[in-house]
């Protein structure tokens, strides 16, 4: 009879952690069976390979990191943007860096992780467009909201708690700014632009 005391949430979970600590190298059976003291024959009851493990270990990412965030913020009458973004800067990034690192030598987890981006963007797009930002000009901007978060998520210069206050309240400024609001200098490149095109 194999040794069935852990269920296939549990291995996940701690795939999960396993993956935040010691990275993608550290979702293997043995080694999991090892960190939990448990016989892997549970891990083989409940998985048919690490192949399968690791598919169930990034759907539960996708979980965590998107469909579990966007389904409470759905069911709040709060400022989503504002919510969304103080979330996202608070949270711990350690499965955040590890999920990116083990993408970029994994076919599978690149192709979650760019499928979680196009969803945390397009969700930052409609938020956006919710808080009056012009459609011309929410998408781009939920990209390069995106980008700051990835940009902290994955730095190793953590800031202090009234830094990352500071930094959460510019942001949203800056993310719900409308063109037409925009201060001169800040047409100026586009201004630029157009007359490098007209001299060429």
């Amino acid at each position: 009879m194999p040794d069935n005391r852990l269920g296939p949430a549990e291995w996940v979970n701690a795939g999960l952690k396993a993956l935040a600590k010691s990275g993608f190298s550290a979702l293997k059976a043995d080694t999991l069976a090892n960190r939990l003291g448990i016989s892997r024959g549970s891990f083989y009851w409940h998985f048919a390979d690490v192949s399968a493990f690791h598919a169930a270990i990034l759907r539960r990412w996708r979980e965590v990191a998107l469909e579990n965030i966007i389904e409470q913020l759905e069911g709040t009458a709060d400022d989503r943007l504002e919510a969304l973004i103080c979330r996202a800067f608070a949270a711990g990034s350690g499965i955040e860096r590890a999920v990116r690192a083990w993408a970029t030598a994994d076919a599978r987890a690149r192709a979650a992780v760019e499928a979680v981006d196009a969803e945390r963007i397009r969700y930052l797009r409609k938020l956006l467009i919710e808080a009056g930002v012009h459609p011309s000009v929410a998408g781009p901007r939920a990209r390069i909201m995106n980008w700051c978060y990835l940009g902290f998520a994955l730095s190793s210069n953590k800031l202090d708690r009234d830094s990352l206050q500071h930094v959460i309240r510019d942001l949203l400024q800056l993310a719900r700014l409308n063109p037409e609001r925009l201060p001169d200098a800040a047409l100026a490149p586009r201004a630029a632009k157009r007359t490098l095109r007209r001299r060429a």
